[in-house]
């Protein structure tokens, strides 16, 4: 468990499955979502078992003051060891959303990456589509780096994938 300020992490467990599961499949999530399918309870489990033998990808809760009160999940993604790099996502639970808590979760991660596993490099990905998400991940220091063009498919249609980056120079800057 990682607490910084308000917002802190924990691991997941077995029993927060069902929670986790339900959020995935709302509606209003799956519009935004790369993989954009509904998650059976034999499919969450497959999915946690994987995560939690992994130390390269891997996901934890969000809890806002104490452990019980869950406000999403952050996710590390493709951790390069060797590079000091890593991808990473914030996913926060509807009943949270409009509150700035995405942006003060990608803080939060951030500061753990960069302070407690030396982490020199982070970035993200966020559809053109997704403007709250680009926003947050903005106002946490991120910056846009790039974008795969027409790499999702949406409503109909195609739209880029923007990748946003945040390296520790940049992020040791905006401390002082």
């Amino acid at each position: 468990m990682k607490n910084t300020g308000t917002i802190g992490f924990r691991v997941i467990e077995r029993a927060d499955l069902d929670l986790i599961r339900e959020e995935h499949n709302d509606e209003s999530v799956l519009t935004m979502l790369g993989d954009p399918f509904i998650v059976t309870e034999y499919q969450q489990l497959k999915w946690w078992e994987n995560i939690s033998g992994s130390r390269t990808n891997t996901s934890y809760l969000l809890y806002l003051g104490n452990p019980s009160n869950i406000i999403g999940i952050w996710r590390l993604q493709n951790f390069d060891v060797t590079n000091r790099n890593t991808e990473v996502g914030v996913d926060i639970f509807k009943k949270f959303r409009g509150k700035g808590l995405a942006a003060r979760s990608y803080e939060m991660v951030i500061k753990y990456l960069f302070e407690s596993l030396n982490v020199n490099c982070i970035y993200a990905r966020a559809g053109e589509y997704n403007e709250k998400s680009l926003k947050a991940l903005q106002s946490a220091g991120f910056k846009i780096t790039g974008r795969i063009r027409e790499a999702l498919f949406k409503s109909g249609k195609y739209h880029d994938n923007i990748i946003l980056c945040i390296t520790f120079s940049e992020y040791k800057k905006k401390q002082k």
